[in-house]
This record gives structure tokens, C-alpha cells and sequence, in this order.
């Protein structure tokens, strides 16, 4: 027996393949969904490579879907005592092939950008990125736990190859807006 598949066939099975791959990616996507929303940040971090004091700063941040909510992008801003502002993106995505969040970050005004990999760890979500700068090759933890509806906590820790580790940043974020 031979059986030709109809050209309609072929276009059900990839929407198939293709629906239920995004409803994958949307269903893992929404255990970020707590993110959403209209944030006030609390922060304690390093604003300068090099520089060891660690300044306190006051930051928003909006989080919000996008690409038809297959993604999430936090647009956020600090401003540091000492006056510095930082603002950066942090684009969040889920791929079903991995299994894990692809996650981009991208400073505004320079050229650094990261392409992080994400992962619940229990009750955590955790981003971990690796990099080189004038003191080595480093890897990067960034934490967010203590999660409730209107609020979470945050901490991002550099461990360079020569054992040496800091913390970059601190932060305890508050609810604005859902």
C-alpha cells in the first residue's frame, strides 16, 4: 500500500509540532510570570570593575511579555549614592529542546551583553553566565529567591578560576505594580 500524505496533513502535523511547542515554552515561561510587573529595587552592589566599596542605590524595574508571550524582557535602571545610573535589558526565553531558559542581557550605552543560562534549582531561579575580564576568567551566579506575589530577593556572585569570589549585587525588590 502507498500512501502519499496530503499537503494538508503535512501543514496539521507541524502546527501541531509547532502549537505545542510554544504552549511548552508558555507553560515554563509562566513560572517567571511572579516577575511581571512594576518593580521597586533596594540595591547594594559594585558600580565600578575594581572599585571595592559597595554602593547603595535605589532601582525600577518593568517586566513584562513579549513575542506574542514567548518571552519576558525587564527593562530596569539603578541609581547608584554616588550618582552613577545603570540601565540595562535582561530578555527572557524558554527553549523546549534544552530544556532551559535562554536568557540575554545587554547594558545600555556600552557593548557588554551576556547570553546567560537559566534554571529553577527547588525554589530558586538561577542564572549562571561565565566571562573574562583584566582579573581572569569568571563564573557567575545570580540567585533570585524568597519569592512571594509582591516581592523577591536577589543576589549575583562572581567566582574567578583563582578561587577568589565577590559579590556584584544585591537587591530586594518590592512590588509597584502587577
Amino acid at each position: 500500500m502507498n500512501i502519499k500524505p496530503s499537503f494538508k496533513g503535512i501543514f496539521l502535523l507541524l502546527t501541531t509540532v509547532v502549537s505545542s511547542q510554544i504552549f511548552a515554552q508558555s507553560d515554563e515561561l509562566k513560572k517567571l510570570s511572579f516577575k511581571v510587573g512594576e518593580w521597586r529595587l533596594e540595591t547594594t552592589g559594585l558600580v565600578v570593575p575594581g572599585d571595592p566599596k559597595m554602593y547603595q542605590g535605589v532601582g525600577y524595574s518593568n517586566h513584562y511579555y513579549i513575542n506574542d508571550s514567548t518571552a519576558l524582557l525587564d527593562d530596569h535602571r539603578f541609581e547608584w549614592e554616588n550618582g552613577t545610573i545603570y540601565r540595562a535589558i535582561t530578555y527572557r526565553t524558554f527553549d523546549p529542546n534544552s530544556g532551559r531558559y535562554l536568557v540575554v542581557w545587554a547594558q545600555a550605552g556600552t557593548s557588554n551583553t551576556l547570553q546567560i543560562d537559566g534554571n529553577w534549582e527547588g525554589e530558586i531561579f538561577v542564572e549562571k553566565s561565565t566571562g573574562k575580564d583584566g582579573y581572569g576568567v569568571w563564573n557567575d551566579r545570580l540567585e533570585v529567591f524568597d519569592i512571594t506575589e509582591n516581592s523577591h530577593k536577589a543576589k549575583l556572585i562572581r567566582r574567578y578560576d583563582s578561587g577568589y569570589s565577590l559579590t556584584i549585587l544585591e537587591y530586594s525588590a518590592t512590588r509597584i505594580i502587577r
